[in-house]
């Protein structure tokens, strides 16, 4: 994978984290980070004091540092900034971060030399990971605290994390390898700790996951629809035409295909239900507002993935170092925030789903999908597990991006938290995906309850991948591994690649 600085895809980063390669760079972008550091080298030699490169940091901008102390400073930014706490992130969402700041440091912006860029090349190629704590960031001035731990390793310190979750000294590690630690010069360690790569990897990493998530929801919505005997004509194209929404569009022309030649649709056309109740009716509306949200995710994410994200910067044009406030990650939190709002409802709406299936008069169905209800509560209390799922995600949803908080004694006054709403979305998908499953659970019930039809042919072939590993239901039994067993079957990506199949087979 050449990386050049401006020309990552999500796609691109997928297939990567999925498929690693060796990293090089491109001829255009060593050219750039050359001149950039020729800008450091010429401040240097003029005297002026300019922040990064010369003084303290923060609220310590101010301090001008002598010329015999700027290596040392570099090394004590990151053994001070290495203040996080918690466990450590994944191996693979680490692995994305590196990919991310190598490709943001190629910029020409950065004034990093070529050589510290090179050696987080062999860290990533040789698949040596930084171990980094998940909790110490606020989001501005960068990611600071995580990415220190990211950069210690370059300089023999810190701690490298291994495929089985343990650590080992950096140190070690490199003499294992035969990789030189780095002697940092002025204002590397600034460059490689101030930056958005953590909270843009959290986002990168939720956004595939909603995105298979929004399949899933649109075949599991048409699942249930089928099995309760709604009607498929609120998915009309020219409902969807008349409101004027993208992304509605897109949903409901989705639900429609996924209803087509359904027995179960087939058998009630002439029938006195006028109306479904809205969790039927209105997902074109509700699903479509999240789609819209993710291909927004989609274009920013892309541009922040190609994006200068350190201060200050340097202008090699005219030769001089400017501070900005390019380290705020307002535009992630903000779109973490936004998707787990969006998240949220289109998941209360399959919560809604749930609860009519535990009732007569909205499923056509027995009550809590059991034929001696009664004697058996049957999928009474998964729906309640559904509910608290619910309502802890709307707790979630509460936005991280308007909740500043000021650091640095005042000096970094407004920061965005978006490793927050990073955090806070990684569980709204986790309960969302339970909520999902719990859906598909009942509905697989309520198709074996009502066999005389047959399904349309994505949600067949749900019903058996279901039925592979959880059973029809006819008297009560424990209901957790079978919960369990769906939600992996969604997180996996499975259900969601049977959408995507089934509409290239059908386009």
């Amino acid at each position: 994978m050449i990386l050049d600085g401006k020309s990552l895809t999500l796609q691109g980063i997928n297939d990567e984290l999925g498929s690693p390669s060796e990293l090089s760079l491109s001829p255009a972008s060593q050219i750039l980070v050359r001149r950039s550091r020729e800008v450091v080298e010429h401040i240097l030699e003029t005297g002026k004091t300019v922040y990064g490169v010369n003084t303290g940091f923060g609220k310590l901008a101010n301090q001008r540092i002598s010329s015999d102390k700027l290596k040392q400073l570099q090394v004590n930014l990151l053994r001070s900034h290495a203040a996080g706490t918690g466990g450590y992130l994944p191996h693979d969402t680490v692995r994305l971060i590196l990919l991310l700041k190598i490709n943001s440091l190629l910029r020409g912006y950065s004034g990093i030399r070529l050589e510290v860029i090179e050696a987080l090349i062999r860290l990533y190629n040789n698949n040596l990971i930084p171990a980094v704590r998940e909790r110490g960031s606020v989001g501005a001035s960068g990611d600071l605290a995580p990415l220190a731990d990211l950069a210690l390793p370059l300089i023999g310190e810190g701690q490298f994390l291994m495929q089985d979750g343990s650590t080992r000294p950096a140190a070690e590690i490199l003499k294992e390898f035969r990789l030189e630690a780095v002697e940092l010069k002025e204002k590397e360690g600034l460059s490689l700790i101030n930056g958005t790569q953590v909270s843009t990897a959290f986002a990168i990493e939720s956004l595939g996951k909603i995105k298979d998530l929004f399949f899933t929801l649109s075949a599991t919505g048409a699942f249930s629809t089928e099995v309760m005997l709604g009607t498929d004509t609120a998915f009309r194209a020219e409902i969807q035409a008349a409101r004027n929404q993208t992304g509605q569009a897109f949903a409901g022309k989705l639900l429609y295909r996924l209803m087509a030649h359904s027995g179960y649709r087939d058998a009630h056309l002439d029938c006195d239900r006028v109306q479904d109740f809205y969790s039927l009716r209105c997902m074109p509306q509700v699903h479509g507002s999240l789609y819209d949200l993710i291909t927004h995710a989609e274009k920013i994410l892309t541009q922040e993935a190609n994006s200068t994200t350190d201060n200050p910067v340097t202008l090699i044009n005219e030769n001089i170092i400017v501070s900005g406030g390019n380290f705020h990650a307002a535009s992630l939190a903000h779109i973490m925030d936004y998707l787990a709002i969006a998240l949220t409802d289109v998941a209360a709406m399959s919560e809604r789903r749930i609860a009519a299936f535990q009732e007569t008069s909205q499923s056509n169905l027995p009550m809590f999908l059991m034929k001696e209800a009664g004697l058996n509560s049957g999928f009474m209390i998964a729906h309640v597990t559904a509910a608290a799922l619910a309502s802890e995600n709307k707790v979630f949803s509460h936005p991280a991006s308007v909740d500043s908080i000021p650091t640095s004694a005042n000096q970094e006054d407004h920061v965005s938290m978006a490793p927050t709403a990073g955090h806070k979305l990684k569980q709204v998908i986790s309960n969302a995906s339970r909520i999902i499953a719990i859906e598909l659970m009942c509905a697989a019930q309520a198709r074996d309850l009502n066999p005389q039809y047959h399904l349309a042919p994505c949600s067949e072939t749900i019903y058996q991948l279901i039925r592979q590993q959880v059973p029809y239901l006819e008297v009560d039994g424990p209901l957790s591994a079978h919960i369990e067993a769906i939600h992996e079957m969604i997180a996996s990506g499975a259900i969601a690649s049977i959408v995507i199949q089934q509409l290239e087979g059908s386009a």
